[in-house]
């Protein structure tokens, strides 16, 4: 079994590195890089999520064809939605699982609308969104972590994000399984916002409720992982 995982709004494939130690044994995690970044992270060519999918389903088609699943965190979660109903309209092999997190149905609004802000009222935004704001704070500051770059990079995600609205859930549902994994402190999606992406599948569709806020891998990280390892069991016999 190979988890795919897709980064957050302004996030890197670094992000998931941790979790290779987390499902050890169990699981081959693949980062995703988003098309249209280099190796230094900067700006994704693409400027909205459509031609940004297309790319995305020509880099990992042939990386599909096995068993596999796909875990997407905030914007993430709506890039491995968005390719699996890709696959699903051309006929393509789906993931036995689509695991996402801290993103609300696709056609509820979303929260993604902050690309004018300055670079503290970002920061400030990033920290309110988290249930544990001071080890944020530490992140935040740590190695130039926001610089001008990374910073011009959140608010093109963000863009990409508020251009992708859906206006109702799409048709016809996936076939899917989902599982859905929401912050219970999470300002940004409620827990009743996640659980409407029961809309999105005929397969079974579950609900995980993770305590901490739109960061809960992070902030409740054994609980997480514990959640993440009975949904993958099932397909992935570990």
């Amino acid at each position: 079994m190979r988890l795919f995982v897709f980064h957050h709004a302004g996030g890197s494939p670094s992000a998931y590195f941790g979790w290779r130690r987390q499902l050890a044994g169990e699981t081959e995690v693949v980062p995703v890089r988003l098309p249209g970044r280099g190796q230094d992270g900067r700006s994704p060519r693409y400027h909205d999520m459509a031609s940004l999918i297309e790319a995305l389903a020509e880099d990992l088609g042939p990386d599909l064809e096995g068993p596999h699943a796909f875990y997407g965190h905030s914007m993430g979660a709506l890039a491995a939605y968005r390719l699996t109903r890709l696959r699903a309209r051309r006929g393509e092999r789906l993931p036995d699982r689509l695991m996402v997190g801290a993103f609300a149905a696709p056609h509820l609004f979303h929260g993604f609308h902050h690309t004018r802000r300055s670079d503290e009222e970002l920061k400030d935004w990033l920290l309110a969104m988290s249930a544990t704001p001071t080890a944020l704070a530490a992140l935040i500051d740590d190695s130039d972590r926001l610089s001008g770059t990374i910073l011009a990079r959140l608010r093109a995600d963000l863009g990409l994000c508020a251009g992708a609205r859906e206006t109702e859930p799409a048709s016809p549902p996936l076939a899917c399984p989902v599982h859905v994994f929401a912050g219970t402190e999470d300002p940004l999606v409620p827990v009743a916002d996640a659980a409407r992406w029961s809309l999105y599948s005929d397969a079974p569709t579950t609900l995980h409720e993770i305590p901490g806020g739109h960061f809960f891998p992070r902030e409740s990280k054994a609980i997480f992982f514990r959640t993440l390892r009975s949904a993958l069991r099932p397909v992935c016999n570990c």
